[in-house]
């Protein structure tokens, strides 16, 4: 199985490197991987952000921050 930690990790990578396209492709990925993980929102919501599509980018966040608080209240 693919670990949804290395497209992340990878993604960050992009993002440091300015290649945001990349980054979103690898973001989307983890994604694609686990479905309900933050992090692979957040990720895409910064790529997004430097592609300046800020309303998407905005809308990621978001569904990173639901999926978040989810995560939070299962675990107490």
């Amino acid at each position: 199985m693919v670990s949804p930690t290395v497209f992340a990790r990878r993604s960050l990578c992009y993002l440091l490197y300015d290649q945001p396209d990349a980054a979103l492709r690898d973001g989307m990925q983890a994604q694609c991987v686990y479905p309900d993980w933050s992090t692979a929102f957040y990720m895409q919501s910064v790529a997004l952000a430097k592609l300046n599509m800020h309303n998407d980018a905005a809308d990621m966040l978001n569904e990173a921050s639901t999926l978040e608080e989810k995560r939070l209240r299962k675990a107490s």
